[in-house]
């Protein structure tokens, strides 16, 4: 179990890791950020979302809709 200062740090990190993705022109999805707070909590493991992701990548959820 992490403390409330470190849950504070590892949602922090997360804020940061997305905000600078903006920097660089970049989205992160609501669901992969979500995802990210997810395993910020402990509630689950990088390789779990890497596996969502994966997954979500097959699925299509991806793609660029044209304009």
């Amino acid at each position: 179990m992490y403390t409330a200062f470190q849950l504070k740090e590892r949602h922090r990190a997360v804020s940061s890791a997305v905000a600078t993705q903006r920097l660089e022109g970049l989205n992160v999805d609501p669901q992969t950020v979500a995802d990210m707070h997810r395993i910020a909590d402990g509630q689950a493991t990088a390789a779990q979302v890497v596996d969502k992701i994966k997954q979500r990548l097959a699925a299509g959820e991806f793609r660029v809709k044209p304009a």
